[in-house]
């Protein structure tokens, strides 16, 4: 072989392990993309920051016999929230927050959060749950501390969640038995299912 030969010859071979290599880095590119779920178009957050928060809603509050957080439309009021009464600094490090989920995930193990097991994604949350401060003493809104520490994510994504799940009109009317305006003391009723709330 001579030296022109050679040099066409050892060309394409270096042509051919660099077009491997980069169809290879595009399929490991097309893998790790995220897969968007989300079916409803957020008005703060990104597509991929509502799928995490949609997925943290449905593992705080599941279906069960009742409707899950998903289903009553909790991620879509938590990112009206964010968008409308949240300051700029407060959004921010809600941000930071999803954005550390992920990062712990997937130190954990190797997936965003969206895509760990039920199991996983409940370990997560309740060691969240467990090392987040509780939020200082309050009456009526009102906190009875003076410059208190800033509320850590995840104790207001749950804050959130409860809040929009009990005073959502689907719950309110189909699962919550109250009486706005009770009637006389009655110390021991049975309860047959009734729904005062609604009236029915």
């Amino acid at each position: 072989m001579d030296r022109r030969e050679y040099l066409k010859n050892t060309a394409l071979l270096l042509g051919y392990a660099v077009s491997a290599s980069a169809l290879s880095e595009a399929f490991i590119a097309c893998k790790s993309e995220r897969e968007i779920k989300v079916d409803w178009q957020p008005t703060f957050l990104n597509k991929t920051q509502a799928q995490t928060l949609s997925e943290i809603t449905e593992t705080i509050l599941p279906k069960t016999t009742t409707p899950g957080a998903k289903e009553i439309g909790v991620p879509q009021f938590i990112d009206k929230v964010l968008k409308d009464l949240l300051s700029e600094a407060e959004q921010q490090d809600f941000l930071k927050g999803l954005e550390t989920l992920d990062d712990i995930c997937r130190g954990n193990y190797g997936r965003y959060f969206e895509d760990c097991s039920k199991e996983q994604k409940e370990q997560i949350l309740s060691k969240l749950d467990r090392d987040a401060p509780k939020f200082p003493p309050s009456v009526w809104g009102i906190t009875l501390v003076e410059n208190p520490d800033p509320v850590v994510f995840f104790r207001r994504v749950k804050a959130l969640t409860i809040t929009a799940y009990f005073t959502s009109e689907k719950i309110g009317k189909e699962v919550l038995s109250y009486d706005p305006i009770p009637g006389n003391y009655i110390g021991c009723m049975p309860f047959t299912g009734q729904n005062v709330w609604s009236g029915e």
